[in-house]
């Protein structure tokens, strides 16, 4: 690092209200707020802009409280089955007040921890919106009023995402919510309608389905969870609808009105049936797109292409000295990408040149079962010309799957039959998110099923499904026939 970076020291310049700074981090989210820490610990004197709330959208309205309330969700599912486990216990509801002040609780104590981290880092925090006057240049506004301008060497924008807008007659109607509003109802609601059937829309369905709420999906697209594997999607609305919940695809939208006290949303169904379903509220989650709103990007000059800021394998954008981690770059809207996007950004900052490797980036979907994946789909498999080759193996042959008396679901393993690659890993049930990471590790490592399969795992676990499902991509599974 040469003696500039290392000499580094935060100056006015221009005027009483301007200020040069090395790094100015717009936004902050996981990417914005990792940034930050990241230059922080590379010694660069860093100021971190952001206009809400520390922690983001995953901190305060997504990943984190959502997941708190699959918590909740996963205790009344236990409660609901104690006597099979020969525990004295019945289930009689949810305190609703409760469940969200301890998810308010963790919220809490994970932004203020980020809050410490920012301070012990001697990152300076500002509450302000940040909007380009030009290229390297920033003002910074708080309650409408322009407090100060910024000149910065180099800009990182990780401004986020934000719902996306659903163009139908009632979108604007009392009690039409995004996710944000609905982890904040004060009341659980006897009805819902879920417009969007893809990971939002269906972790906040099985949320409020295991809570009692009667739960309808409308999703355009001719299954849920779009980009997932067709084996698993339909596995997971075989479980749902037993449970209760009603899924509609190959459902588009037409209005949403008040009949009586009650939201009716219409829609045409793929037989071009015109049909209506009500709910107290209707939850819009028609996925997200980049938070622009205000940054005045024009001024900035950067490249937008599908309204994302354009950025290429460094997240460098467009222009040289701005750079672009998270969901601002439309590319993964994902935390855990958000994360590393930010340690390659702030690698190049230094020289380091580092480039963003997307090919075994996991996805984790808390329905109920979890559903988690990387890399390729049979269908995608397929569809490249592969010759593939697959391997299952179902939790219901699982020894610690029938202890926790969690056996729906399974492993799937696609594997490519002329190079023994692993293609790709598939899993619904039990603590897949967790499961996931082995297969992750393995397609970086360029293991092979073989290498997979015959890797001791420890015994009674979850994991030995995974194990017997790369076993069964060219051989046999022990357990299953």
């Amino acid at each position: 690092m040469n003696v500039f970076w290392k000499c580094l020291r935060v100056s006015r310049s221009g005027g009483e209200n301007v200020r040069e700074v090395e790094v100015l981090v717009i936004g902050g989210g996981p990417a914005g707020y990792a940034s930050a820490l990241r230059a922080a610990q590379k010694g660069l004197k860093t100021l971190l802009v952001e206009g809400r709330d520390l922690g983001g959208t995953c901190l305060n309205r997504g990943c984190i409280p959502t997941k708190a309330l699959v918590k909740s969700q996963e205790v009344a599912h236990m409660i609901r089955k104690a006597e099979l486990f020969g525990v004295n216990a019945q289930y009689q509801g949810v305190d609703w007040p409760k469940v969200l002040a301890r998810k308010n609780r963790v919220v809490k104590q994970l932004t203020g921890g980020v809050a410490f981290l920012l301070r012990k880092s001697k990152v300076e925090v500002l509450n302000g919106w940040a909007s380009f006057l030009d290229p390297q240049t920033v003002a910074i506004t708080r309650e409408g009023k322009v407090e100060e301008e910024v000149k910065a060497r180099f800009v990182v924008v990780a401004s986020g995402s934000k719902p996306n807008n659903l163009p139908v007659e009632g979108k604007d109607l009392p009690g039409v919510i995004s996710s944000d509003e609905a982890l904040e109802l004060s009341e659980l609601p006897e009805s819902l309608v879920v417009v969007g059937g893809g990971v939002v829309g269906m972790e906040m369905a099985c949320i409020f389905n295991s809570f009692g709420v009667k739960v309808e999906v409308i999703e355009m697209m001719p299954k849920i969870l779009p980009p997932v594997d067709r084996e698993i999607t339909d596995l997971l609305t075989q479980l749902v609808e037993k449970r209760g919940l009603t899924v509609h695809v190959r459902s588009t939208v037409q209005a949403i009105v008040f009949e009586g006290k009650k939201l009716a949303v219409s829609f045409v169904n793929g037989e071009g049936e015109r049909k209506t379903v009500q709910g107290d509220y209707v939850l819009v989650a028609t996925g997200r797109v980049p938070f622009l709103d205000g940054l005045n990007i024009a001024a900035s000059g950067v490249r937008l292409e599908r309204n994302a800021l354009w950025v290429d394998e460094s997240l460098r954008t467009s222009l040289p000295h701005i750079y672009a981690p998270g969901d601002v770059n439309g590319k993964y809207l994902l935390a855990h990408v958000a994360y590393k996007e930010a340690e390659v950004v702030v690698d190049n900052i230094v020289g380091e040149k580092k480039r963003m490797d997307y090919r075994f980036v996991p996805n984790c979907i808390f329905s109920f079962p979890e559903i988690a994946s990387v890399g390729f789909t049979e269908e995608e498999a397929k569809e490249r010309g592969y010759e593939v080759k697959i391997g299952k193996f179902p939790f219901r042959a699982n020894g610690k799957a029938l202890i926790e008396d969690e056996t729906e679901g399974l492993v799937k393993v696609v594997g490519d039959g002329k190079s023994g690659e692993i293609l790709g890993v598939h899993i619904i049930g039990p603590q897949a998110s967790n499961l996931i990471s082995e297969a992750v590790l393995a397609m970086n490592m360029e293991c092979t099923p073989y290498e997979v399969a015959h890797t001791i795992h420890p015994h009674p676990t979850l994991s030995e499904a995974v194990m017997e499902a790369f076993d069964a991509v060219f051989g046999f599974p022990l357990h299953f026939a």
